[in-house]
């Protein structure tokens, strides 16, 4: 190992995306699932950017409030979201 911290492997799909959105957002490196967006820096401003990006791209509406949550809860409900559509 060297040391640095790295992200987990066997990240969903949806984990993934929203890790990438939110190391582009936040500036940081690695995103863990049990990273906060808050914790990581993330403002109600990003998290409004985000919003629209999940909206534009994953096709669901989530509140700014379930952003603040970690990277895995954001993406379940993402994912529930979309099977909520698809049924």
């Amino acid at each position: 190992m060297s040391g640095r911290p790295e992200e987990a492997s066997g990240l969903t799909d949806t984990e993934a995306k929203l890790a990438a959105w939110w190391k582009d957002l936040l500036g940081v490196e690695v995103v863990r699932p049990e990273d906060h967006f808050l914790e990581l820096g993330g403002n109600s401003l990003m998290a409004t950017v985000l919003s629209n990006r999940i909206e534009n791209e994953l096709g669901v509406e989530v509140s700014m409030v379930e952003l603040f949550n970690t990277l895995r809860a954001v993406a379940t409900l993402c994912d529930e979201l979309r099977q909520e559509q698809n049924a």
